[in-house]
């Protein structure tokens, strides 16, 4: 049983990735900046979310939905580089939610997830996510402005990310508001 929850934990997180990966397409695909750069890049938001709630099995569900995004969309020459596109997309909220566990002091229940610490964690996450795949474009030749792709992608990371965590902050306070 504990199997067969874990897949289908990764195949839901997968599905929600690369559903608001779509949407954010659909809605923003006119507005890039260079390849795989976006200025509002909503599904950061959910990377965190779903890493924040279902740790390595969403880091796992976020790999396998970016795997199939690069193949579809942001194809690099070769196969091996497209997946460890897909490797930087889904490792890079682990670390930022470890990183933040460390630094911030965020319980692992997330009872105490302040809005100050949404805005710090959207940072970390933006910066370094946006860091790891700069390097990476950079380096396989897809990105010849580094400094200012890294500045837009953090930047619509931190868009993306400070709107999807708000919108669940602002939820769950509704909801328990209205509990009581």
């Amino acid at each position: 049983m504990h199997l067969l929850k874990r897949i289908l934990t990764v195949s839901a997180c997968a599905l929600f990735y690369y559903l608001a990966f779509s949407l954010n397409k659909a809605i923003f695909d006119e507005y890039d900046f260079s390849f795989g750069v976006n200025w509002v890049f909503v599904p950061s938001g959910l990377q965190l979310v779903l890493v924040l709630t279902a740790v390595e099995d969403a880091a796992l569900g976020i790999t396998l939905a970016s795997w199939l995004i690069g193949f579809l969309y942001y194809p690099l020459e070769s196969d091996i580089r497209t997946m460890m596109t897909g490797v930087i997309t889904g490792l890079s909220p682990l670390i930022a939610r470890k990183i933040s566990f460390d630094h911030l002091g965020i319980e692992a229940d997330l009872r105490n997830l302040s809005f100050q610490a949404i805005v710090q964690m959207s940072f970390i996450f933006a910066l370094l996510s946006a860091a790891l795949h700069q390097l990476w474009f950079y380096y396989n030749g897809v990105s010849d402005k580094f400094i200012h792709s890294l500045m837009v992608m953090a930047l619509g990371n931190v868009l993306g990310t400070l709107l999807v965590l708000s919108v669940i902050k602002i939820t769950l306070a509704t909801v328990k508001r209205k509990a009581q």
